[in-house]
């Protein structure tokens, strides 16, 4: 699994078999990002993780990429989008399994983490990338929610770390419940470097803290999963050796 962030909540997700595009919103860098990916997969239809612009346009470019996204979107993206590209558009909701461009997807929440009580909730999916099974790593994107995945430990939990519905106690307390060992942070379009560096200071000395790793990935720049992973087991061990030593 090779991972690529395009900024905010918007990552690239490939392997050898196929490359899916998630969360390809307004706030993030999205020049060349549905080139060559069998799917679109999309959280809930905020702006800032699904922009309609873009994704009309992509749908239009490439007639079979499929477009993935909670029902409350997908039946409107079907009424405003030109009825060619209609096909391409599925509806999933949590509780999903499928394969798509040879990658595992299942999907787990339902619903958008509050607002405000005044603000109505909107539908929310978390998707669950890649197969254990098959000797891959998996990783975790909860959209714009806490909710734990049940049943699963994802290797890799994409952390929102900073939002309107949010707060770091929260983001924290989330990230320890799914005990996930690479934390790699997301939904941060609204934070300057200063605001960047100190939730990724607190949230690393939180994650060591949990015997978990902390690692903010470069927009535009290709990780392996493989070498993230073998890079927070080797954290783990030396915060390890350090507290023996203390």
């Amino acid at each position: 699994m090779r991972i690529t962030s395009r900024g905010h909540a918007c990552l690239e997700i490939s392997t050898v078999d196929g490359s899916l595009l998630l969360d390809p919103g307004s706030f993030s860098a999205l020049d060349g990002a549905f080139t060559g990916k069998h799917a679109v997969l999309i959280t809930h239809q905020h702006a800032d993780h699904a922009d309609q612009g873009a994704l009309a346009a992509a749908l239009a470019a490439d007639p079979v990429l499929e477009l993935h996204a909670p029902a409350t979107l997908a039946a409107t993206l079907r009424t405003e989008l030109p009825a060619a590209v209609r096909s391409q558009i599925r509806a999933v909701r949590e509780g999903a399994d499928f394969i798509v461009g040879g990658i595992r997807v299942r999907t787990f929440g339902g619903t958008h983490a509050t607002i405000h009580h005044s603000i109505d909730l909107v539908q929310n999916v978390g998707y669950l990338i890649g197969d254990k099974a098959m000797g891959g790593a998996t990783l975790f994107h909860p959209g714009d929610s806490y909710q734990v995945p049940v049943g699963v430990r994802p290797d890799i939990l994409a952390l929102p770390i900073m939002a309107p519905w949010g707060k770091m106690a929260e983001a924290a307390d989330f990230a320890v419940a799914t005990a996930a060992p690479l934390w790699v942070p997301i939904h941060d379009g609204l934070l300057n470097d200063a605001g960047k560096a100190l939730f990724d200071r607190q949230l690393g000395a939180i994650a060591a803290r949990n015997s978990a790793s902390y690692q903010r990935l470069e927009v535009h720049t290709e990780y392996r999963a493989d070498d993230l992973l073998s890079r927070a087991a080797q954290s783990a061990t030396d915060a390890t050796s350090l507290e023996g030593l203390a």
